[in-house]
């Protein structure tokens, strides 16, 4: 329930949802400006939740509901629209220094594709290999002798294609 003293007057849903930066920071405003307000946690009822997965009436099954009186709703709808308006804080993942190709993805450069990093019949994994190095700016070149997929690399690159074959044929994270 609420903090705040109860809304007197008809109550109407201000926001419903799951997030709950949202939440604590509609909260935080709404007693910042002194509007009483109701605030229950969803997926806390008593009643068991329908069968159905799809009812007609959507709301979300957990997360949080606010709501206030009806004489307060405009007020309310500022702040919440304030609220949704920020960005959310720490979300951003930081940048990584990558290793850029040394060479760009060129034609020229491919002729010069002469050092093998991956051999192998599945054209499955060939695809995603060439996919994933192509992905990196890595210009690669493919041989296919006798049914077998070869993939080639240049030397300025070949340490870096090398390190991607690996991640990907043994599932094992980045060195």
């Amino acid at each position: 329930m609420s903090a705040s003293p109860t809304p007197q007057g008809s109550l109407v849903v201000l926001w419903a949802g799951e997030d709950p930066a949202v939440h604590s920071a509609l909260l935080e405003l709404l007693d910042a400006g002194t509007i009483p307000y109701k605030d229950w946690c969803l997926g806390d009822d008593a009643v068991a939740p329908t069968a159905d997965p799809l009812p007609i009436d959507w709301k979300p099954r957990f997360g949080f509901e606010v709501a206030v009186s009806s004489g307060d709703l405009s007020v309310a709808r500022q702040i919440l629209e304030k609220v949704l308006d920020e960005e959310p804080e720490d979300l951003e993942i930081p940048a990584q220094d990558e290793l850029p190709s040394k060479e760009p993805l060129t034609a020229a450069n491919e002729l010069h594709s002469t050092i093998e990093v991956w051999a192998g019949g599945d054209a499955r994994v060939a695809r995603f290999l060439t996919a994933a190095l192509q992905e990196n700016g890595i210009p690669v070149r493919l041989q296919m002798p006798g049914g077998e997929t070869h993939l080639l690399v240049s030397a300025t690159n070949e340490a870096r294609a090398r390190e991607i074959v690996r991640e990907v044929t043994e599932g094992a994270p980045p060195q």
